[in-house]
């Protein structure tokens, strides 16, 4: 009886594990496909010719954010929107960083977590989002402008 246990209680944990792993792979598999069909389109219309990193920019409107360097090597970041409307892109050279916008975000805040920093377009400007979690927990979402390094926008204590 106790070996029936046993299997019983190994095959349940067996399924879960399997059932868990299947979940996160299937709830992940339409932003990989989006972020695949992004990168495709960026390349077929030779806007770069490597490909760095890229992610989904969810805020007034979902779009795929493309780094990569282009054929002259300069660092570019494409705006590939979801909903088949037109491309845009902007050069990243001069501009401010990932590492310097959480920099003026984090200004005057305790930080316990980094959430994310991504790239995207609110407003036809070239914008960083910055996620954290401060010393209390509390959500913060800081925009910075790439162009100029001004605070966008602030959702602060969430």
């Amino acid at each position: 009886m106790k070996q029936w246990i046993l299997f019983i209680a190994g095959f349940l944990s067996f399924l879960a594990i399997v059932l868990t792993i299947l979940i996160l792979i299937l709830g992940n598999k339409p932003f990989s496909d989006a972020e695949e069909t992004a990168i495709a389109q960026v390349k077929d219309e030779n806007l770069l010719s490597e490909v760095s990193r890229s992610y989904i920019y969810s805020n007034d409107q979902k779009s795929v954010t493309v780094i990569g360097t282009d054929s002259e090597g300069k660092l570019k970041a494409v705006f590939v929107p979801m909903g088949g409307q037109e491309l845009s892109e902007t050069e990243l050279e001069g501009k401010i960083t990932a590492q310097e916008a959480r920099g003026i975000a984090f200004k005057e805040m305790e930080v316990k977590e980094v959430l994310h920093t991504k790239l995207g377009q609110e407003d036809n400007k070239t914008i960083w989002e910055v996620v954290f979690l401060t010393e209390n927990d509390k959500l913060n979402y800081v925009y910075i402008s790439a162009e100029d390094g001004s605070v966008y926008k602030r959702i602060l204590n969430l």
